[in-house]
């Protein structure tokens, strides 16, 4: 066997290995850019009282990865579109959002993943970022983290509410975004929306 065949048969063999690993290992889940059509089917509706103000919220089942299903609820009247697999977009009046899962390395833990990483890129990637509150929450039983900054885009004073929730497999990061002088007239429904989150036994 010459070296020419040698290479071509090493090189094949290590394209296979690849290949088995985007199809059936561990990077399966990384490269999949399907959404599952359940995800954006709405899955029933319940009056929740915001403020002491009952509103019309509809749930979706987010059931994009197995290891990763959870459950939230959104006002009527927002649009929800498809996100990044495994997480939603939002538009509402005022506003934006988004739901979406990220990797914490198994070295870390939410809380230091939080501090050391997410919000060092922040301070990178977004414009004149301040840091206005953080604190620890617990959201139907799961560990959360909640950061709030404001931030300028196109001359203009942004809010966001950043909330990361720990998860089994990934942990869940919900976001929203307004004008700062909209944020407060807003904060009682984002804070019903987060409090609906559950992840869901499989």
């Amino acid at each position: 066997m010459n070296k020419k065949i040698a290479a071509i048969l090493v090189l094949t063999f290590v394209a296979l290995i690849i290949l088995a690993l985007y199809a059936f290992g561990p990077l399966t889940k990384k490269t999949t850019t399907r959404v599952n059509p359940v995800s954006l089917k709405p899955a029933g509706y319940q009056k929740v009282a915001v403020d002491n103000k009952s509103m019309d919220f509809v749930a979706y089942h987010n059931k994009d990865f197995p290891e990763n299903f959870y459950t939230l609820e959104f006002p009527k009247g927002w649009q929800v579109i498809p996100g990044k697999p495994g997480g939603f977009a939002l538009n509402f009046s005022g506003g934006s959002g988004t739901i979406s899962l990220t990797d914490v390395p198994d070295n870390s833990t939410l809380e230091l993943f939080v501090l050391s990483q997410e919000e060092p890129k922040l301070k990178k990637t977004v414009g004149n970022y301040k840091r206005i509150d953080y604190r620890k929450l617990t959201l139907n039983g799961a560990e959360a983290y909640q950061l709030l900054y404001q931030s300028t885009r196109i001359g203009e004073q942004d809010q966001t509410s950043q909330t990361y929730i720990t998860g089994s497999d990934e942990a869940c990061i919900i976001t929203f975004t307004t004008h700062k002088n909209e944020f407060s007239a807003l904060t009682a429904i984002f804070s019903s929306v987060t409090n609906t989150f559950h992840w869901e036994n499989k």
